[in-house]
């Protein structure tokens, strides 16, 4: 077996390792575990991305399962956030069923109760089907809690779960049904509303880096390659990792797969360099998971000032009661030794340094104000060494953006190409040249191939980037609804909610495009509204709905559409201009009411003109928008004349359901509304033209609450 084969087989870096994978190192969190679900206890492990949380959950099954425990796992990215209340519960009963091997069907015992709510369905499942078939006790482990996070109907969930755990007390059965969070999130995270009882059950479980002595097997593994120099390689590679089981194991992998020669201290650091403090690691999936998340925080300067004092050295104890750092070490940027808070490991404090902390806490304008309005001398300073500073940034700006058209243009890996581009789109100014690349130096079979990714976790957010950046382009026809397809296939395996969310919003464009091909304009309408209730800023299907409204005569919404189109991207103002006029009842209609479309009334003459236009339909034209910027004005087109926020009714109308016409609104406790679709289910609110609701049609059955 050659050298890199046994490597491979031996090294695992990111994703679950097998049962059988050698290079799994166990820690003290295991056996905790193990004793604590064997007990019964309820546990959580919550801790930051890629700390070894799937691994240790499907051990710690494979284990109970041994003692003659039955046990369930439910990877929550699997059911996905994008559906109604009843289908996640479903999914979750559904995968009980399979997993538990339970003699019920659970479409049938669920339809049979639908005069229950769905919390009250989940947890007589459990306590009349599971604790029914089961003898012997029961774990079940929920991983990827995080998922819930954005979920209006969590707290009802992890309430139910609380529920479980109390009833013990009065219910024996209960004591046999343990459950395991594992995920991405505190604990105060799972329930939000504050006049409830906050989730406050159960042991956690604290699953820490790697200590050297319990790594020797990542050590035994690097002998495969390098047997006299293992120790000295092994040391170096924890010195940077601290234990960080993802970044000791793709170092390690990376090492044993490099071959022979000479491994001195600085050869590993030139390693570390490439892989993770280099710019073309930027992106790396580990490190670009914290700056998101540190970026997308609404306490990013506090986080960021605490941060910078431990980074300092400062003596910060630990306060497992503090929201900060508790989110810190969710990020994975601190964690704690003897009672004080330090950086995590040596790469961290590499990649996240001073200049990254300053770069990216926000100014407190406020204070600084206040500080120099009486030095107006020292202000004009501030604004010469501020400038000096931004074009020492722009040089270097310009520098990275160089370096990724080169590595774009220096290979075939499509892996390669999308951290090329993604880098492009995340440089400000440089989107344009990011399409440039895509558009004009590859062909369209080239683009298509770019998106067959054999592993699209590799590329992770970036892909999410790419797409993001180029969907929005692509025209009705062939060629760029294959590319759309394209695109939504790798979307679709990447475990991440955003790219849940843009797949989903991508599969429902094109079946209003399939819809509106098929003459069939009001289903067409119908997708596409959920398709904006999940994106509204893509002008493309703003244009395509317009479309559809103008083949009904329904100039009002059709107006009001294309003029949300221009105010997303000026670059479209040509195409929606032709819409128009192209259209006789439609261009008519804009000359009558051209005062009520402030953003195309100039398109229009007087009413005093004559329109000339003959044309009775819109064609859907051909055209690639030029790239401007996007203006800061958010329009959201409703079913509404013109674009304008979504009113809120003064009284909520009652729940309606049909089961004849297949309809369903439900309505939940926010006010909004629930509509179903054969891809997806949105909640959301929106006033038709006449007064009434925009219904959408549901695969399934119609149910109570």
């Amino acid at each position: 077996m050659s050298v890199d084969t046994r490597a491979s087989d031996f090294f695992v870096a990111g994703g679950t390792l097998p049962l059988d994978a050698p290079s799994y190192v166990k820690r003290p969190a295991d056996n905790e575990l193990f004793d604590l679900a064997l007990a019964g206890e309820f546990c959580h492990v919550l801790t930051p991305r890629q700390m070894g949380k799937s691994s240790l959950m499907s051990r710690t099954a494979h284990r109970l399962q041994e003692q003659g425990v039955r046990t369930a796992i439910i990877d929550l990215t699997g059911i996905g956030t994008t559906v109604r209340v009843e289908q996640w519960y479903m999914g979750l009963i559904t995968r009980l069923k399979v997993q538990l091997k339970l003699s019920v069907d659970p479409d049938q015992w669920w339809a049979e109760r639908t005069s229950l709510s769905v919390v009250h369905r989940f947890t007589d499942f459990l306590h009349d089907v599971v604790l029914t078939e089961i003898e012997g006790p029961v774990v079940i482990f929920i991983d990827e809690i995080d998922t819930t996070l954005n979920l209006s109907f969590r707290d009802d969930f992890f309430a139910a779960i609380r529920f479980i755990y109390n009833a013990r007390a009065s219910h024996p059965g209960y004591r046999r049904l343990t459950f395991v969070l594992l995920g991405v999130a505190a604990p105060a995270d799972l329930i939000k509303d504050p006049s409830r009882t906050p989730f406050n059950i159960g042991r956690r479980i604290d699953l820490r880096e790697f200590r050297r002595e319990d790594a020797w097997i990542l050590e035994q593994g690097l002998e495969i390659a390098h047997p006299a120099q293992r120790k000295a390689i092994f040391d170096r590679i924890f010195y940077w990792t601290n234990g960080h089981p993802y970044l000791t194991q793709k170092l390690c992998l990376t090492v044993a797969e490099t071959g022979d020669g000479n491994w001195a201290d600085e050869r590993v650091d030139r390693l570390v360099e490439a892989q993770f403090l280099s710019e073309e690691a930027r992106n790396e999936t580990n490190l670009k998971f914290v700056r998101d998340r540190i970026s997308a925080s609404s306490q990013r300067r506090r986080l960021l000032t605490l941060y910078r004092q431990v980074y300092e050295g400062k003596a910060v104890s630990e306060d497992e009661q503090s929201l900060n750092q508790n989110r810190l070490k969710l990020f994975g940027l601190v964690q704690a030794e003897r009672g004080v808070l330090k950086v995590r490991n040596e790469i961290y404090r590499q990649v996240f340094n001073l200049d990254w902390i300053k770069a990216n806490t926000p100014i407190d304008w406020t204070r600084r104000v206040a500080v120099i309005s009486p030095l107006v001398f020292l202000f004009l300073l501030a604004g010469i060494i501020g400038f000096y500073s931004y074009r020492q940034r722009q040089q270097t700006t310009e520098a990275r953006a160089q370096a990724f058209v080169d590595s774009f243009r220096s290979t075939a890996s499509a892996d390669v190409r999308i951290n090329s581009l993604a880098g492009l789109f995340d440089l400000p100014g440089y989107e344009d040249q990011a399409r440039q690349l895509f558009y004009q130096e590859l062909g369209p079979e080239e683009q298509l191939a770019l998106f067959d990714l054999t592993d699209p976790q590799t590329v992770g957010t970036q892909l999410i980037t790419v797409v993001k950046g180029l969907y929005i382009d692509q025209e009705n026809d062939e060629r760029g609804n294959k590319l759309l397809y394209a695109m939504t296939q790798p979307l679709r395996k990447l475990d991440d909610p955003m790219a849940i969310n843009l797949s989903a919003e991508i599969e429902l464009w094109l079946q209003g495009r399939d819809y509106y091909a098929r003459g069939e304009h009001e289903q067409a309408i119908t997708t596409y509204n959920v398709a904006i209730s999940l994106n509204d800023r893509n002008p493309g299907t703003y244009f395509d709905r317009g479309l559809a409204y103008a083949t009904l005569g329904e100039y009002a919404n059709a107006l009001a559409d294309l003029e949300a189109v221009i105010k997303l991207n000026k670059g479209w103002e040509e195409v929606a201009r032709q819409a128009i006029n192209q259209n006789h009842g439609l261009f008519n209609y804009g000359v009558l009411h051209r005062q009520e479309y402030q953003a195309i009334a100039a398109w229009f003459p007087t009413p005093t003109a004559t329109a000339t236009q003959t044309p009775t339909h819109t064609p859907t034209p051909t055209f690639r928008p030029t790239f401007t910027p996007t203006p800061t004005s958010t329009p959201s087109p409703t079913n509404t004349p013109k674009p304008t926020s979504l009113p809120t009714p003064s009284a909520r109308p009652a729940a309606i359901t049909s089961q004849a016409s297949e309809l369903m609104i439900i309505e939940p406790d926010d006010g909004d509304m629930v509509l179903g679709s054969p891809l997806i289910i949105r909640w959301f609110w929106q006033a038709h033209l006449r007064g009434r609701l925009v219904y959408c049609r549901c695969a399934c059955s119609a149910s109570g609450r």
